[in-house]
């Protein structure tokens, strides 16, 4: 027997080692970090995506059962290196594709099985199935192992079935009922399918594990605001505003960047308050989100319709002014924007806007003509 070792970098670690474990040949596989720049990273730095790691996993197989080269062809089927700093559902550089060679002949050998997983990827089939089915294979090879039926999910999710994604993660939590890994995935596959009660269910037991996320607190805010609860949506998205901090830099993470994740605090907190027709904390929620991400149109566009809903009507003028500028062809902010200036008695400015309108949306144009000529 002659043992050997390969590092690879495919997506979440556990994942990937699920499927390792049941390839004949291999010995032993440990997840890990590596591609850093600094020593014995923890979870939570690494998430940051400040670190520079990757999550890894070192593999020790023998070389006389399996050799190095199908080890790498099972590594390119089993995830999809053309997602940049991403895998599915995980998102940040933590989560990138890589191969961490040990000499030269080993680039050698990366660099071939690349050209053949290109040469793959470029037959006509699905791009997920030979994932999909790794995971599958790893799931009926170990049933007790969460982690196959949670890969499984994720493969699910980035198909868009999330009816088998919520199947897959549900048995990763029944065999495991503490693999924290499967409960955040589960409750969004939920709510992508609306059925967000029992999304909130689920979100409320991934805080029983996790109550310092502001990731969870965000879509836990997210589900209440769908099912109504206006006073329970407020009270999460506070809960999330107060975790991040002022900059974010409170709690650092890598599903998203920081300021995304304060502002969509922030959203979902003026819609909460929406909700409640608390239309001046509304509009204050969500001029701090717009103010977090002043590119995002529809956070300036989401602010204009609660400033006018509140009367504030000039402060509505300007914020569909913001959105003209980053969307210059929707014709939704035109509309809203004319009658925003009706509303202020500045009727040449919203016949300004329908002749602006007449070249985007012919009927819309007719309504808003309509409205002003009262």
């Amino acid at each position: 027997m002659t043992e050997q070792i390969a590092v690879l970098a495919g997506g979440c670690f556990w994942c990937t080692e699920a499927v390792f474990l049941d390839v004949v040949g291999v010995k032993s596989v440990e997840s890990g970090y590596t591609g850093g720049h600094i020593s014995n990273p923890t979870y939570k730095q690494v998430c940051g995506g400040d670190t520079g790691h990757a999550e890894a996993i070192r593999v020790t197989f023998d070389s006389d059962q399996l050799s190095y080269d199908d080890l790498l062809d099972i590594f390119f089927a089993i995830h999809d290196p053309t997602q940049l700093n991403r895998q599915g559902n995980d998102v940040g550089t933590q989560y990138r594709s890589a191969i961490f060679p040990a000499d030269d002949d080993r680039r050698e050998a990366a660099m071939a099985a690349i050209a053949r997983a290109n040469a793959a990827r470029s037959a006509p089939k699905p791009r997920y199935d030979e994932a999909e089915q790794q995971y599958q294979l790893a799931a009926q090879i170990a049933p007790d192992d969460a982690r196959a039926f949670a890969g499984l999910g994720n493969v699910y999710v980035d198909q868009g079935k999330f009816a088998q994604a919520v199947d897959a993660y549900q048995k990763a939590i029944k065999v495991k009922p503490d693999y924290n890994g499967a409960y955040l995935p589960l409750a969004f596959s939920l709510a992508r399918l609306d059925r967000y009660p029992e999304a909130i269910d689920v979100y409320k037991e991934a805080l029983k594990r996790d109550s310092t996320s502001p990731e969870i607190y965000n879509n836990l805010s997210f589900a209440y605001n769908h099912t109504g609860r206006f006073d329970d949506a407020v009270q999460s998205s506070k809960q999330a505003i107060d975790l991040l901090g002022e900059t974010g830099e409170a709690y650092k993470m890598g599903f998203q960047e920081r300021n995304e994740i304060r502002s969509y605090a922030y959203k979902n907190l003026g819609n909460a308050y929406n909700g409640l027709k608390k239309y001046d904390e509304a509009a204050n929620a969500l001029k701090k989100s717009s103010e977090i991400e002043p590119t995002n149109a529809a956070a300036h566009f989401n602010l204009g319709l609660t400033l006018y809903n509140a009367g504030r009507y000039s402060e509505a003028i300007e914020s569909y002014k913001e959105v003209i500028k980053l969307r210059p062809k929707l014709a939704q902010a035109y509309f809203n924007l004319g009658l925003a200036y009706y509303a202020i008695n500045d009727k040449p400015a919203a016949l300004a806007q329908y002749e602006t309108l007449k070249g985007l949306d012919a009927d819309m144009a007719k309504q808003l003509y309509d409205a002003i000529k009262r």
